[in-house]
């Protein structure tokens, strides 16, 4: 999959907001002070985030989703972004960063990016990452790893995705 297909993937993913026979519906960072949701089909594990590390994580098999929020506006976006593809770099050492573009996102302002590289296993990878606007200096990232191998857990993560709801 070339990276500007993989892009628009990723945006229009989050560009819907529809999603059936979802199980697991989780709020962030908890349902009473909720900046934003997500809803999960059966069979996905979740784990909230800890103090020390704030991303929340839903996996299935060897596919995971990681979100949380940072504090931050669209100045400070590239601070934010720069975390995450420090990660990338050092799971995925020959990937190519892709450049992220602008979209809407549950009608938020976001930034999203999609590529794909061999993990140092040399399992190849597809991820994505989108950057959402949710609140006055307030992010909420997403961001996706699945092997290239499992098309249906693609289709999955997909789906939690275009669940993304801001509060």
């Amino acid at each position: 999959m070339h990276l500007p297909s993989i892009s628009a993937f990723i945006a229009a993913c989050l560009s819907f907001t529809s999603l059936a026979h979802a199980d697991l519906t989780i709020f962030y960072p908890d349902e009473k002070s909720a900046v934003f949701s997500i809803k999960a089909p059966e069979g996905w594990e979740f784990e909230a985030g800890t103090e020390e590390d704030p991303y929340c994580t839903l996996s299935k098999d060897d596919t995971v989703l990681s979100f949380c929020t940072v504090e931050g506006d669209e100045d400070s976006l590239e601070e934010a972004m720069e975390g995450t593809y420090e990660y990338v770099r050092e799971t995925y050492p020959k990937a190519e960063l892709p450049t992220p573009e602008k979209t809407t996102i549950d009608g938020k302002v976001a930034v999203a990016a999609a590529g794909n590289g061999k993990d140092t296993e040399g399992t190849l990878t597809q991820f994505g990452f989108a950057w959402v606007f949710v609140g006055e200096d307030k992010i909420a990232e997403l961001w996706f790893e699945v092997p290239e191998s499992d098309k249906d857990l693609l289709e999955e993560a997909a789906e939690i995705l275009k669940s993304f709801k801001a509060r």
